[in-house]
């Protein structure tokens, strides 16, 4: 064993930085005093002793890097960690109340210099852009979240490396920016030196566009300053770069010369890069370069358990027979389904009510029931958008899913499919196959409609009316 550290201060320290990777419960459960003994440090190898039938095989599989990344970090240089199964007698000496308490109580690793105050100013101005409430520990995980969590989580510890750039798309109000918040706040909080970079894609437009800007009080010497030193960049809707070329230009360098820094890239999206119309194909390869996810809507349990996590701030908490009501009632989007819940209470706190078990199903219905129409008209199918359509224009389902190129056809069609990618959460591929159209088609028929939107401002009123009209008749 090295004789510069003492290997169960090491250890003790380890368990404690790797709680904050996994869970107390998982670091008892699999290296407990109960479970796990450590043997031999020499410096370069740390070996670590299992009880005979113990599944070290998969303690290892499951375990090994974050190990070695922790003790690698606390030693300053590379450990390797080294699993063995053997009689470990003196582990039944530690009871597991005994063990809680040495992990609870281990020192954490002491910071070699202290922060200054400029480091200080620069964490807090990183920090004071941010939602104080967008951080790890509060974001409820479940099936539909937790691979693009689990993702974020290891590219919040280990910036610039394998998951990188860091692509997550859905729909709107499901956690995207939740995550990149999160992001953000774990980096600036493990190194505040590191420079830490979140906005949306129209604050990064806004800066471009006030750079190009003769006489602007920024040129573009300061804005790729801005943007291409920076360890982190973390950007926020970038489907609003479709159509922007001048924009999508000077981003494709700022990209490169981070990817080429191994700088880390963190992008959301409500649509893939390929589903994005107006988008260049090298901007879609780059947004493909690393690691793509996906967030789905939640299911029911994990809507609950939203509203439970929401609901632990309020001095009075509604039954859970109310908030599964509101979880049944809005599926589709977590921020619809927070705000429900924030309204409800506002209502109630103004309301007599001795207690909140009076709260009934229709007093619901009347406080947040407007909540409940915007959520089922996002659940809308392509089925109602053709129907709807095809009444305005007075054209029949069956030609806007026809062969038909005549102009009072190809027109409702176009219209049709762009509110199908606007209304709904089905893939480019998805409305595709429901128009019997091809993939390019539908990206086509979109980018002509927005087009026109943007050009004539009759057409967009038109196509807002007939928005309102299919929600009002959802």
């Amino acid at each position: 064993m090295s004789s510069d550290i003492d290997i169960s201060v090491l250890w003790r320290q380890c368990c404690a930085l790797l709680e904050s990777k996994i869970s107390p419960q998982a670091v008892q459960m699999w290296f407990g005093p109960s479970a796990a003994m450590p043997l031999e440090y020499t410096g370069e190898k740390f070996v670590l002793g299992f009880p005979p039938n113990s599944m070290v095989d998969w303690v290892e599989m499951n375990y090994r890097s974050d190990l070695e990344d922790i003790l690698t970090a606390l030693t300053g240089h590379f450990v390797e960690v080294v699993f063995r199964e053997q009689e470990l007698p003196s582990l039944a000496d530690v009871t597991k109340s005994e063990a809680s308490q040495q992990v609870s109580e281990a020192p954490s690793p002491a910071v070699p210099v202290a922060e200054t105050r400029d480091i200080q100013a620069h964490r807090d101005a990183m920090l004071g852009t941010l939602n104080r409430l967008f951080t790890f520990d509060n974001f409820v995980v479940g099936e539909n979240t937790r691979f693009a969590y689990n993702c974020c989580r290891e590219v919040a510890a280990h910036p610039g490396e394998s998951k990188n750039p860091l692509f997550i798309h859905g729909p709107s109000g499901l956690g995207k920016t939740h995550l990149l918040q999160a992001i953000a706040r774990d980096v600036i909080e493990r190194d505040p030196k590191k420079n830490v970079v979140y906005l949306t894609s129209e604050q990064f437009g806004n800066q471009y566009i006030e750079a190009v800007r003769p006489g602007g009080d920024r040129d573009m010497a300061d804005f790729r300053q801005r943007f291409r030193n920076v360890d982190v960049l973390l950007i926020d809707d970038v489907q609003f770069f479709s159509g922007k070329g001048g924009m999508q230009e000077e981003f494709f360098h700022t990209f490169n010369t981070l990817y080429n820094g191994q700088k880390q890239i963190v992008l959301a999206s409500d649509r893939t890069p390929q589903d994005m119309p107006g988008l260049e194909k090298r901007l879609v390869s780059r947004f493909e370069m690393g690691l793509t996810v996906d967030i789905t809507p939640p299911d029911l349990p994990t809507r609950v358990a939203i509203l439970e996590e929401k609901q632990h701030s309020f001095t009075r908490k509604l039954p859970n027979g109310i908030l599964e009501y509101l979880a049944r009632r809005i599926k589709s989007n977590v921020r619809n389904l927070e705000s429900s819940l924030l309204t409800l209470q506002a209502y109630l706190d103004m309301m007599p009510l001795q207690s909140y078990e009076e709260v009934t199903k229709a007093l619901v219905d009347k406080v947040v029931g407007s909540k409940f129409e915007v959520d089922a008209a996002m659940q809308l199918t392509l089925t109602r958008i053709l129907e709807f359509v095809a009444h305005r224009y007075d054209v029949r389902v069956q030609d806007l899913k026809g062969k038909c190129r005549q102009t009072e056809i190809t027109v409702p069609r176009q219209i049709a499919m762009y509110l199908s990618r606007k209304l709904t959460e089905k893939s480019l591929p998805e409305i595709a196959a429901g128009f019997d159209k091809s993939h390019p088609t539908v990206l086509h028929s979109i980018s002509v409609v927005e087009k026109r939107i943007s050009d004539s401002e009759d057409f967009r009123q038109e196509i807002a009316d007939l928005e309102r009209n299919i929600f009002e008749n959802a």
